[in-house]
Formats: structure tokens, C-alpha cells, sequence
């Protein structure tokens, strides 16, 4: 045998090598062959679909959280009011006290907070100081949630500050939506919450949705052409060819970042219902993990047409964050110390507000 050959023959041996450790290590790390979907997506197959009735939309068009749902025992100490929210009965709040209004999705739910009837940045603020803190956050909640809630909430409940916690890695809106009373956008579930409506289709039930997503768009299915059956054999080659896939939504996600005037016109909304009720508004920016080590000015910068937006630049609050504050994805969320440095952020902005006012 020549040199040559020899020489091809360990080369070839030692790809084939590393590749088949990389298709076991994707496969530890929980990439099996044929999933295709983004690292970020909380979404899981199961044997059985199983709705789940832990969150409802209501006659407002909100979706908030049933108080009658058999929480599972690692929520035990939850306590939702009769309206849906992590927060006392409204009746119940303290008039004497300064009223501060969070609005927000699954970050000011206190999602992945240990334990989290109790260790959220709300629950901490309600805890540490003399503040009444309501918590309207709610996951799957975007920007027109957000806005309906402030119409019945702010006049009603009168609070002295409003903060909308805004999330990049979802809060910038691709379309437009409106509320409808009793009618869901999300199917939740025991594979995850589902989208009623993906890549411009409509799915009437949870089940269609789901086998949307398992057999068409996040992983490769029974209607795959040969090319793709070959790759849905193995997990170092599904992860390869989902390159093109997340291609696309990074150009979409550009687009989107350049042309903010849907979510705009939401927040906008929110401030002038704010300003007809002679509430102090605030917007907190809550980055994705992957830009949480970046400077604000760098934030200001790739975010400009939102954060510099002249109707709203005043009201923006951008604390600066880091990595080590998030849980890791597919969760994403804040860790305890995110919320612990949330709270501690906020606290420290409402002393310096209520001293000077």
C-alpha cells in the first residue's frame, strides 16, 4: 500500500471517527435524528397529546391563569387570583401603599424562578419593600396582551407606576393581532404551548398544530423526499441540514429588528393610557441569553428603530445584563440570580422615583 493511500485511508478514518463522536454527543445533548427545530424552541414530542386547561383566554381576550387548575405539586405554594394573575385579590391591595403595575409574558410570571411562588423579581420587590406589587405577567402574553391589559387594569386599579418588561428574544411582532374574547393563540399542552396560527396557516385544534410541527416544520416526517430520510437518520446530519432553516429566520428576525412599527404601535397605545390616567410609564428591556453580554450603547444601537423610537426613547429602561443570569436554552429564562438582579434594579429605580417625587 502507497503512502498516498495510507495517508487517505487515515484521514478518511479519522473524519468517520469524529463524526460518529459528534452523533453521539448530539444525541447525549438530546438531538435525536430528525430534529431539525432551533435550540430556543421549548417544545417536546410526546406519545399522547394532552390539552391543558392551566391557562384560558377569557371574555377580554386575556389569557390569563385558571385559579381552579390542579397546579403540580412544584407549584404548590402558587396563588392565582380570581382574575388570573400572580397577585392577591385586587380588592385585597393596601391603599396606602405605592402601587407598582407589572405587565409582561412567562419573565414576570417568574417562569423557572426557584420557587417560584416566591422568587421572581415581583415576588421579591412584594416581599423586600412597602411597595403593593401586581404581577400581570402571563407566559405566551405579547403586545397586544400586553395593551389590553393595561386599558382594564390601569384605570381600575389606579397604580403610581407602570412597568412593561419587554422581551426581544419575542416581543417584536412579525404580524399583527387582535384580542379575542375566549378565543386562544396558543394551544397549551403537554408538549409545550402550541401557536394556533404558523407560517400563515390556521389550525383548528391542538393535535393539527402539533403534527404541523412534528411532521412538517421541526422535524423531518414520513413525507420527507429520499435526500431527506437519509439525513433524518442521523442527528449530526439533521443538524447540518437545519442550517438553512435557521438561515432564514435570521433573516426574517433582521427584518423584523429593522421594521418595529407593529410592536410601536402597541407600547405607544400603552403610554397614552398611561398619560390619560396620570401613571408614570416605564418599558424594561429583557434581552435573549445569546445578547446578554453586550454594552447598552451596542443594544441602542442594533435596536435602534425601537429604542430610539422619538415617541418612546424616554421610556425605556435597559439594565445591563449578562450571560450568567439566564438559564441556559432550550429555557432561556432568567435563573435566580436574573431575577435577583431585576429586582435589585428595579427597587433601586423606584426608591430614587418616589424620594424625588
Amino acid at each position: 500500500m502507497s503512502e498516498r493511500t495510507k495517508r487517505i485511508l487515515f484521514q478518511f478514518s479519522f473524519v468517520l471517527v469524529a463524526c460518529i463522536i459528534i452523533e453521539v454527543i448530539l444525541r447525549f445533548m438530546g438531538y435525536k435524528p430528525g430534529d431539525i427545530k432551533p435550540n430556543w424552541l421549548n417544545f417536546h414530542p410526546v406519545d399522547t397529546l394532552k390539552e391543558t386547561d392551566n391557562f384560558y383566554v377569557n371574555k377580554y381576550g386575556l389569557v390569563v391563569a385558571n385559579p381552579e387548575y390542579d397546579w403540580p405539586k412544584q407549584l404548590g405554594l402558587l396563588k392565582i387570583n380570581s382574575d388570573g394573575f400572580r397577585s392577591p385579590e385586587f380588592e385585597e391591595h393596601d391603599s396606602t401603599k405605592k402601587k407598582i403595575l407589572f405587565i409582561g409574558d412567562s419573565f414576570t410570571w417568574g417562569h423557572s424562578s426557584e420557587p417560584i411562588w416566591d422568587s421572581s423579581f415581583t415576588d421579591i420587590l412584594r416581599n423586600e419593600t412597602n411597595y403593593e406589587v401586581v404581577n400581570t405577567g402571563i407566559p405566551t402574553a405579547d403586545p397586544p396582551q400586553y395593551l389590553g391589559v393595561a386599558k382594564k387594569y390601569i384605570p381600575e386599579l389606579k397604580p403610581d407606576i407602570v412597568f412593561v418588561m419587554f422581551f426581544l428574544g419575542n416581543d417584536l411582532m412579525k404580524e399583527d393581532r387582535k384580542l379575542t374574547p375566549d378565543s386562544l393563540f396558543f394551544y397549551f399542552t403537554n408538549a409545550g404551548a402550541l401557536q394556533t396560527d404558523i407560517d400563515g396557516k390556521h389550525f383548528a385544534s391542538a393535535q393539527s398544530t402539533y403534527n404541523y410541527i412534528t411532521l412538517q416544520k421541526y422535524y423531518i416526517g414520513n413525507t420527507a423526499s429520499v435526500f431527506e430520510k437519509i439525513i433524518s437518520k442521523s442527528s449530526l446530519l439533521s443538524r447540518l441540514y437545519s442550517i438553512r432553516f435557521r438561515v432564514k429566520e435570521k433573516i426574517e428576525y433582521e427584518r423584523i429588528r429593522k421594521d418595529t412599527h407593529i410592536t410601536k404601535k402597541y407600547l405607544k397605545e400603552i403610554k397614552k393610557v398611561c398619560e390619560q390616567n396620570q401613571v408614570n410609564f416605564r418599558i424594561v428591556l429583557i434581552v435573549e441569553i445569546k445578547e446578554a453580554d453586550m454594552k447598552v450603547d451596542e443594544i441602542k444601537e442594533k435596536y435602534a428603530n425601537l429604542l430610539l423610537d422619538s415617541d418612546l426613547a424616554g421610556n425605556w429602561m435597559i439594565p445591563e445584563c449578562q450571560k450568567q443570569l439566564f438559564n441556559d436554552y432550550p429555557d432561556g429564562h432568567l435563573n435566580n440570580q436574573g431575577h435577583r438582579y431585576y429586582a435589585t434594579y428595579l427597587k433601586s429605580y423606584l426608591n430614587k422615583e418616589f424620594k424625588d417625587n
